[in-house]
C-alpha cells in the first residue's frame, strides 16, 4: 500500500516537473515570437488594416505570441499556461519604456492568461462541437480586457469614462479577433503535437481529455 503511494507521489512529481519544463520552454518560445515580430516589423504589417480602420486604437497590435501559450495550456494545464503568460509579460516589460509600457506588458499577459481560462474550460469540458466551445477563449478574453481597460485607461491616459465606454465595442472586437488567432491556431499546433508525438505528453494533458489518438 505504501509502495503504491510512493510510486504515485513520484509519478505526480514527474508530471509536475514535466509541466514546469514545458511551460518554461513554451513561454520562452512566446518571447522569441514576440521579439522577432516586434523588431522585424511583422506586428505593424499584420496590424496595418486595423490601424488604418481605427487609427486612434493603432496601439492594439495583432501577433502570434499566444500560440505557444495556448500549447502550454493544452499540453500541460492551466497553471502552465499562466506561467507562460507571465514569462512573456516579463520579457515585454524588459523592453518597455516608462509606466505606459509596463502597464501594456501587464495587460498583454492578462489578455493571454484570460484567453487560457476560457480555452482550458473548452478543452476539459467539450466532448462535441469542440470548435464552438473553444470560442470561450476569445469571449473570456474580450470580457476581461474590457473590464481592465475600463479601469486602466481613465486613470493612465486621463480619458473621460464615457469616452472609454464608447471604445468598448472596438476593444472587444479586437480581443475577439486576437483571441481567435491564439486559440484556433494554437489548437492546430497542439493537435499536430498530439498526432505526431503523443508519447511526450503527460497523461493528464487537457487536450487528451477530448482527443483520441489512434493506436
Amino acid at each position: 500500500m505504501n509502495l503504491r503511494g510512493a510510486h504515485g507521489r513520484r509519478g505526480r512529481k514527474a508530471q509536475a516537473t514535466l509541466a514546469l519544463a514545458g511551460a518554461t520552454m513554451l513561454g520562452a518560445l512566446s518571447v522569441a515570437v514576440d521579439y522577432s515580430m516586434e523588431f522585424s516589423g511583422l506586428k505593424d504589417l499584420m496590424s496595418s488594416p486595423w490601424a488604418m480602420a481605427f487609427p486612434f486604437l493603432s496601439f492594439l497590435k495583432f501577433d502570434f505570441d499566444g500560440v505557444p501559450i495556448f500549447c502550454s495550456t493544452a499540453l500541460f494545464g492551466l497553471t502552465a499556461g499562466f506561467l507562460a503568460s507571465v514569462i512573456m509579460g516579463l520579457a515585454i516589460a524588459i523592453r518597455a519604456s516608462g509606466l505606459i509600457g509596463l502597464v501594456g506588458a501587464a495587460m498583454k499577459a492578462l489578455a493571454e492568461a484570460s484567453t487560457m481560462v476560457g480555452a482550458y474550460l473548452a478543452l476539459v469540458k467539450a466532448r462535441r462541437a469542440r470548435g464552438l466551445w473553444l470560442s470561450l477563449g476569445p469571449i473570456t478574453r474580450a470580457a476581461v480586457m474590457c473590464l481592465a481597460n475600463l479601469f486602466v485607461v481613465p486613470h493612465l491616459f486621463q480619458q473621460p469614462l464615457a469616452f472609454v465606454v464608447g471604445l468598448m465595442p472596438l476593444i472587444a472586437f479586437f480581443n475577439i479577433i486576437q483571441g481567435s488567432i491564439t486559440t484556433y491556431l494554437g489548437m492546430a499546433v497542439a493537435l499536430a503535437v498530439v498526432k505526431r508525438a503523443p508519447h511526450l505528453l503527460p497523461e493528464d494533458a487537457p487536450i487528451l481529455r477530448s482527443t483520441r489518438v489512434p493506436a
